[in-house]
């Protein structure tokens, strides 16, 4: 069986409308290859909600009671995802291309800023620095954007030459249907591994576990709730972030939340280490 297309910043066809996702930067979000058939399926945030259970040693996810992580400090990530470009609507692969939001996306995007998530304080607050997030967090979040960290780590996968290129026009290119079969192991042409991007990934998370961590008296104090950080990315980060936390899942059968929306990541630090 065909394995999922690493797919991010694009929307392929979507068969059947009703059971699909429109969300995203366009919201390439998941696309099934299959190497005889070429059937493509869309999996994104509206069509698969991303909170099934998670526990893993106290990570965390969208909906997770507090009470699942109650020993030592917690870092709860609210994930955005950013609005519609026009190569997101033309359902064009998007990953390193610079584009902004278009028009009626920011009007969508700005009748988001009451949602809960974005209540109360954050100690940190990172945002991709592509374009298409920088405008949506001046949008959902204006307030925050002095305070914003800018961070390329949490850019979309880069697709290389096949930037701004659709699915229709690539199907049947041996390396690209080998690269839905199985992108780990294959690359697309000047564009980023997977590896590359996964370690990215990680690399972010780590990063932030041991700043986390170094707060000075947090880990022995009465801290009231989990130290939150909002992190304004792409469809792509934002899967293999849930994924990560999720048990028994992984970044092709997890779904990101619509554009502007969020999503909820909670992830404990244990004796000083995140979990």
């Amino acid at each position: 069986m065909a394995k999922t297309q690493a797919g991010l910043d694009y929307e392929p066809e979507r068969e059947p409308v009703d059971e699909l996702d429109t969300a995203d930067e366009s919201s390439s979000e998941h696309v099934r290859g299959s190497s005889s058939g070429h059937k493509r399926e869309l999996n994104s945030g509206h069509e698969h909600d991303p909170s099934p259970e998670c526990r893993q040693t106290g990570l965390g996810c969208n909906d997770q009671p507090e009470s699942e992580a109650d020993s030592g400090l917690v870092l709860e990530l609210v994930l955005i995802r950013h609005g519609h470009t026009l190569w997101n609507k033309e359902r064009r692969y998007l990953g390193s291309t610079d584009l902004a939001l278009l028009p009626e996306s920011r009007a969508e995007l700005a009748a988001l800023r009451q949602q809960p998530e974005l209540a109360g304080s954050f100690w940190r607050v990172y945002c991709s620095d592509m374009r298409r997030c920088r405008e949506t967090l001046e949008l959902i979040a204006p307030a925050l954007l002095q305070n914003a960290i800018y961070d390329s780590r949490l850019r979309e996968m880069s697709f290389g030459a096949w930037e701004g290129h659709t699915y229709e026009q690539l199907q049947y290119l041996p390396q690209y249907r080998s690269w839905i079969d199985d992108p780990a192991a294959s690359t697309p042409p000047g564009g980023e591994a997977w590896s590359e991007f996964t370690g990215r990934v990680e690399h972010f998370v780590s990063g932030l576990l041991q700043a986390a961590a170094a707060v000075p008296g947090l880990k022995n104090s009465s801290h009231a709730g989990p130290l939150r950080v909002l992190v304004v990315t792409h469809g792509g980060i934002i899967r293999q972030l849930l994924a990560r936390t999720m048990e028994g899942r992984s970044f092709h059968d997890t779904a990101a939340p619509p554009p502007g929306t969020a999503a909820t990541v909670k992830l404990q630090l244990q004796g000083g280490q995140g979990q």
